[in-house]
């Protein structure tokens, strides 16, 4: 090898790694409690604890910043260019999408549901149901809100109820557990504004009250902000204020690629730190609105690549997060809509 191959080496280790982290560390610790039981894990609020939260949003900031910058000079490249095209120049192919964006949401959502509510799961499998009348009811419950949103009847009253299990969600396992599963509530407020759309039998039989048009430009928003919330807080809860967690999930599952890229001194605690780091980062992008296509595309297959190794309960507990991934792609930030909202709301409502 000459001095120029000799001493690109390292740089090129360097920039993998830079690289790969925040692609991979996110997805790779995404729920840990669904593979690890957290009883014995409570939450370290420590000084060190806090001190890693106030490097994450430290992080965010500059991100957010960088974020702004790229939008500016995007906006300075192509003025006047909207990101979608205005009302006169939607295409019938377009209307047809849109047409399928509640059904997709609605369905993805529906199968974790169902799985869960089968297995006496409220949400996720570490949120257990006890084996009583109002563990049976409370999953019963979620088993009725997944048949409604699968067939489209009675969508919005199964959206309403959803977001009625959140209380119960806070009464039975708290706020740290059910503040990691904001994302359904985003899709619940999705479904309530607009509906499961023309394919769906409350479209065959007559919809409910349509909530007011003022509604409508909340609703990818809503999602959007919702679901980055979501991310960050798993940053924090299962990462930054909880390492011990995370260590017992890379010792179940050894996913800490570092040390095979050259970095042997890169610990499993090191890594859920970094992991926290991106999650907090990424969660806080999402949620802000900008660049919101491209940070999605980033995060689709990196998000997949654990789903051989993890297989089911992977696969079924992200169904909902899939579904949100096809919108914000479509939709972005949910501003990108508005041009042409009416037309929108009349295609997925079935007008």
């Amino acid at each position: 090898m000459d001095l120029r191959a000799q001493m690109m080496l390292p740089l090129r280790v360097l920039f993998l790694a830079l690289v790969a982290l925040p692609l991979l560390a996110r997805p790779v610790l995404a729920h840990e409690k669904w593979f690890v039981d957290a009883a014995g894990f409570p939450l370290q609020l420590d000084q060190a604890a806090w001190n890693r939260a106030l490097l994450a949003l430290a992080l965010a900031g500059g991100a957010l910043a960088m974020a702004l910058l790229i939008e500016a000079l995007w906006r300075r490249l192509h003025p006047g260019t909207p990101v979608t095209p205005p009302r006169a120049k939607v295409l019938e192919n377009q209307r047809r999408l849109f047409a399928w964006i509640p059904l997709i949401l609605a369905v993805h959502i529906a199968v974790s549901l169902i799985v869960s509510g089968v297995q006496r799961q409220l949400f996720a499998p570490n949120l257990m149901l006890p084996r009583t009348f109002f563990g049976g009811i409370t999953a019963l419950l979620e088993i009725a809100v997944a048949l409604s949103f699968f067939y489209g009847a009675l969508t919005r009253v199964a959206a309403a109820v959803l977001m009625l299990l959140f209380p119960v969600s806070l009464l039975a396992f708290g706020i740290v557990d059910t503040f990691e599963h904001l994302e359904l509530l985003g899709i619940a407020a999705f479904l309530l504004i607009f509906g499961r759309g023309p394919f769906s039998l409350d479209a065959i039989f007559g919809t409910p009250p349509r909530p007011p048009r003022a509604w409508l430009p909340r609703a990818v928003p809503l999602l959007r902000v919702l679901t980055g919330l979501t991310i960050a807080w798993l940053g924090f809860s299962e990462k930054l204020w909880n390492i011990p967690l995370g260590v017992a999930f890379l010792e179940r599952h050894p996913f800490n690629f570092m040390p095979a890229l050259g970095f042997v001194g890169f610990s499993n605690a090191d890594f859920v730190v970094a992991a926290g780091l991106v999650e907090v980062v990424t969660g806080i992008v999402i949620a802000s609105g900008l660049v919101t296509r491209p940070v999605i595309a980033l995060a689709w297959v990196p998000y997949n690549l654990t789903l051989p190794f993890l297989g089911w309960v992977e696969l079924v507990g992200h169904l909902p997060t899939y579904g949100i991934i096809g919108v914000l792609l479509l939709w972005g930030s949910g501003r990108d809509v508005r041009p042409y909202l009416r037309e929108v709301d009349d295609t997925i409502r079935g007008a």
